[in-house]
């Protein structure tokens, strides 16, 4: 059993979603779902990734500003994005891309935090001019 669940889409947003249902050949709700289902899956970060930023010590602020998605990973993100830029992504392929951004974007966010904390505790010096 479901909750029901009223939105107002952007036009835009709106025929994306009704074009993508109508490439995928299912209802628009089922597309929706899945579509959030992927993008909101639970997190599973390790322990260190769920501390802040500012309870590090100056190592692990310094190696976590350094952090990087894996090569392997990496590449098969590279690939996926590419096969969508083709239009040629099997629903597995759509689901694992979606992963797959989801764990650089967190990956951005802390590299991002632990930057701004070694900056702030005179680890490094800022980025750019």
């Amino acid at each position: 059993m479901g909750t029901q669940v009223t939105l107002t889409l952007p036009n835009d947003l709106y025929t994306r979603a009704e074009r993508w249902a109508t490439i995928t050949r299912r209802e628009l709700s089922e597309t929706l779902t899945d579509v959030l289902s992927d993008v909101l899956k639970p997190i599973c970060a390790a322990p260190d990734m769920e501390k802040p930023v500012s309870t590090l010590s100056d190592q692990e602020v310094v190696t976590l500003s350094k952090l990087q998605m894996a090569p392997t990973q990496g590449r098969r993100l590279d690939k996926l994005l590419e096969k969508q830029r083709e239009s040629e992504l099997a629903d597995e392929e759509r689901s694992k891309l979606l992963a797959l951004m989801q764990t650089y974007e967190q990956l951005w966010i802390r590299q991002s935090e632990a930057l701004a904390e070694a900056v702030r505790r005179g680890l490094r010096e800022p980025l750019g001019p």
